[in-house]
């Protein structure tokens, strides 16, 4: 049986639209079994609203998070999203991860020193320095391996004012289609084998593509369900996810 969980959403604690006690009744709404606060912590991320969140104030969101969820009646598992330096590596202190009870770890930028030009959007470098990063976050810590084929860290490519959000997706898939080939996925399949990871099911963006869930499933990988909702409104749309876990026999991530 497959259970309604949604394992990546955002509040205001970071960039997220709505606080988490809104957060948590629109779970108890939605009557999901489980969800997990994912708010963004990297003191290397380089927007200031994300990189300037303290030790001390994450740990306290925590606790606020559990006294709230349990006076509810909502199961709610406390962790962030973060990303790591090029070689996979998480750049938290011990007290972070040890009160973390999941950890996302998303390609949110890359170290290239390249020259990025807006518009160029197919640089065969800098997507293969993508896929390095991708393949050693597989390898280190961390439970999910977050939106590996979504939500690309192409933003200095962008031309200004000239894509919405639906044409940002269709051009990350564009870029999956050409970079992200057969033998990148099995070289990822064959890491996260060996690191136990899951794959995240980005519910937002319908990613990854289906032949490489259906790879995933194939090879037993654990697949995560995440809306990754900023707004409210988004909490809990996790529709596709169920039908793809549903669909291909995946092994479902749990906590």
């Amino acid at each position: 049986m497959v259970k309604r969980v949604d394992y990546h959403i955002h509040t205001t604690f970071s960039d997220g639209e709505g606080s988490y006690k809104e957060v948590i009744d629109r779970a108890r709404e939605l009557n999901l079994e489980s969800i997990a606060i994912t708010d963004h912590f990297d003191p290397y991320d380089p927007n200031p609203s994300i990189n300037n969140i303290r030790e001390m104030d994450l740990i306290e969101h925590f606790s606020m998070i559990k006294e709230y969820a349990c006076k509810k009646g909502q199961r709610v598992i406390c962790g962030i999203e973060t990303c790591t330096d090029f070689y996979g590596k998480i750049r938290l202190s011990d007290r972070v991860i040890k009160n973390c009870e999941i950890i996302i770890t998303s390609p949110h930028y890359i170290e290239y020193g390249g020259s990025i030009i807006p518009g160029k959007y197919y640089d065969d470098k800098f997507w293969t320095a993508y896929k390095n990063k991708v393949i050693n976050m597989a390898k280190g810590s961390g439970n999910i391996l977050g939106h590996m084929e979504s939500y690309l860290p192409y933003g200095s490519m962008l031309v200004p004012n000239t894509t919405t959000f639906e044409g940002r997706i269709r051009l990350a898939q564009k870029i999956a289609n050409r970079y992200f080939d057969e033998k990148y996925i099995d070289e990822l399949i064959d890491t996260l084998r060996f690191s136990n990871k899951a794959i995240e099911l980005h519910c937002m963006t319908k990613s990854p593509r289906d032949w490489v869930i259906d790879k995933l499933s194939q090879n037993n990988i654990p697949m995560s369900i995440g809306s990754d909702a900023h707004a409210l409104d988004a909490v809990g749309m996790i529709d596709w996810g169920i039908e793809k876990i549903k669909g291909h026999k995946c092994i479902q991530y749990s906590i």
